[in-house]
Parts: C-alpha cells; sequence; structure tokens
C-alpha cells in the first residue's frame, strides 16, 4: 500500500491540469498514489489525466458525472489507500519535496496533520506544460532546496491551529489543500455536498480531531489564482451561505475556551464584512444582510478590542459606527 493518497479533483481545467499533475509525479517523495477524479469533464482534461495514467502507475482515474467539489474530493476518499492523505487542486501545483517534507514533519513530531505555506500565483508565471517554474515571476519557493529533512517546523495543539486559521493569518489556514493528513481522520468525515466554501465547513472539526499539527513554513503549496476561480466570481445566493457557515463555526467551538470563542468571533465579524460588499442590495440578499450587519454591530466592540483582529476589520468595525450604507460604501471602495 503507498504511504501517501493524493485526492486531485478535476473539472474543466485542461489549461492547467498537466502543471498540476506534473508536479505531483516529479515528487521525491515516490511512495505515493494519485487519485485523479474526473467530475464529468466536458474539454480535455480526461485526456491529459489519461496519458499520465497511462505512463505511470501510480496514477488512477475514477470517472463520476458531475457532482461538484466536495462530491469528487469525497469519491477520491473513498478509495484512498494510503495511511496519509492530501488533496490538490487540479489548477494548482507542488514544490518537488511538498510530500516528502510534509511526511517528514507528521512522522517527527507525532501530529496528525502537517501544514505548510502557500505561495499565489498568476497567469503567466510558470513554464507551461512542464510543470517547473520560470527563473521569472514567482521562481522556485523559498525552502523549496530542501530535501527530505525539514529545516523548520511548529507544532500548534489543535486549538491554536484552529485559531490560527481563524483569524486568518495562514498558519495554517483552513484550506483543504496544502496539508497532510492522517487518513484516519477521514474515516468518518466527508465535505459537504453543493456548497461553497466547503473547506470552512469541514476542515475546522479535522483540526478538533486531530492530537496535534506540525506547520512548516515553507511556501510548498502553488495556489492559482484566475478568472474562472471560485473567488473570483460574483456572488451568488450559494455564496452567500459563507454566513451560514460562519455562524456554524460559532456554534462548533461554543464551550471549547476563550481562544476559541474569540476566533470564531473574528471569523464571523469577516464573514459578515464580505456578505456586506460582495452582494447587491437586493430582495434575494436582504436576508443574508440583515443577519451580517446584526453580527457587525454585535461583534464590532469585539473585534476593536481583540490584538488579533486584522487591521481592515478593526477599520470597518470603527467605520461600522457611522451606520450600515457608510460601512457598505466604504467596504466596496477598498474591498
Amino acid at each position: 500500500m503507498p504511504a501517501i493518497s493524493v485526492v486531485i479533483p478535476v473539472y474543466n481545467t485542461e489549461s492547467y491540469i498537466a502543471d498540476c499533475l506534473a508536479s505531483i509525479h516529479g515528487q521525491t517523495c515516490r511512495d505515493f498514489e494519485a487519485i485523479i477524479v474526473d467530475d464529468g469533464s466536458t474539454d480535455g482534461s480526461a485526456g491529459i489525466a489519461k496519458e499520465f495514467a497511462r505512463d505511470d502507475s501510480r496514477f488512477r482515474i475514477v470517472s463520476q458525472e458531475n457532482k461538484g467539489l466536495s462530491e469528487a474530493r469525497n469519491a477520491g476518499i473513498d478509495v484512498a489507500q494510503g495511511d496519509w492523505i492530501t488533496f490538490v487542486d487540479s489548477d494548482d501545483m507542488l514544490a518537488p519535496n511538498f510530500l516528502q517534507a510534509l511526511l517528514d514533519a507528521a512522522r517527527s513530531t507525532g501530529a496528525d496533520i502537517a501544514c505548510c505555506a502557500k505561495h499565489f500565483f498568476g497567469e503567466g508565471n510558470l513554464v507551461a506544460g512542464n510543470g517547473k517554474f520560470a527563473d521569472s515571476g514567482i521562481g522556485m519557493p523559498a525552502g523549496s532546496e530542501m530535501s527530505a529533512g525539514i529545516k523548520r517546523c511548529a507544532t500548534l495543539s489543535p486549538a491554536e491551529a484552529l485559531a490560527n486559521a481563524l483569524y486568518q493569518n495562514d498558519r495554517p489556514d483552513y484550506s483543504a489543500w496544502n496539508k497532510l493528513y492522517a487518513t484516519r481522520l477521514w474515516k468518518t468525515r466527508r465535505f459537504p455536498a453543493g456548497k461553497y466554501f466547503e473547506d470552512m465547513a469541514t476542515i475546522p472539526q479535522v483540526f478538533l480531531d486531530a492530537g496535534r499539527i506540525a506547520f512548516v513554513p515553507e511556501p510548498l503549496y502553488m495556489n492559482r489564482r484566475h478568472s474562472a476561480s471560485i473567488l473570483a466570481t460574483a456572488y451568488s445566493r450559494k455564496k452567500a451561505e459563507l454566513l451560514d457557515i460562519a455562524e456554524a463555526v460559532c456554534s462548533l467551538v461554543a464551550g471549547k475556551g476563550a481562544l476559541l470563542g474569540r476566533a470564531a468571533r473574528s471569523n464571523l465579524f469577516s464573514a459578515s464584512c464580505s456578505i456586506l460588499m460582495r452582494t447587491g442590495d437586493t430582495p434575494e440578499f436582504a436576508d443574508y444582510r440583515d443577519r451580517a450587519w446584526k453580527h457587525i454591530r454585535e461583534l464590532r466592540l469585539g473585534a476593536l478590542l481583540n490584538p488579533r483582529t486584522r487591521c481592515r476589520n478593526k477599520a470597518a468595525a470603527l467605520i461600522s459606527f457611522a451606520g450600515r450604507a457608510t460601512l457598505v460604501k466604504a467596504l466596496r471602495r477598498h474591498g
């Protein structure tokens, strides 16, 4: 059995998938299986994936009708055979030592989850088709010259890791990717079907289920930002469910200590500002916008007094005392 299962959900990413799969193929850790879940792609993505599966027996394809990102990841979890599992979006890339560095971090610290920093990049930063970083643009991330060993690694409790994620300071974040998990954490857990922001709905509980969490500060995961990505497209009613999820996180951590309570409220304040900034002032979003404003009024003083609140949220909290319309105008101007 492989040590690591790499789950790659794929839907219509033919412009990027070759770079993604090449970066997995070129890992310094060779003991893995790559589970490519074709989620009903209608472009050439599946054909590119088949070429990798034909040339490397570690790559295999699971095909299903289009069900969305959560269900594609779940399909990969269902067939994963490794003791460890990681998720890679098919438009992203891995530094060559991503798997080895996180595996070493987990094993050396006894952690159930090992995470790393991420690097955002856009169009034109990569040499197309070969999975190697160009000399211009982002270049090879700092620390990617590491061999099997790790230069630096911090160990956090589940509460510390989740609080950091909820404060959005990225050490670690609550993305499903850029992490290596003990597969047993997913034995009875799956991503919620049909939701945006499925990571926020799932990863906080996975963190709390872990014994300890390791964090490698090198940016070994490359997250591509482009016009078709979820965060770049307009808000819909489904995307407004961000507020529901942030509220649910507050319920999840209730009674689990002041550290997590403050962090979850900070996250809810941030989500409420996002709702006011990114949704239209129309009947479709009226209930979400009213709830968001209610949360902002209730949480703004705590946001101002909390030393871990991000500067932009402190500014929003201060502006909110001038009224809802003034806050919305400021959020949209500087968002």
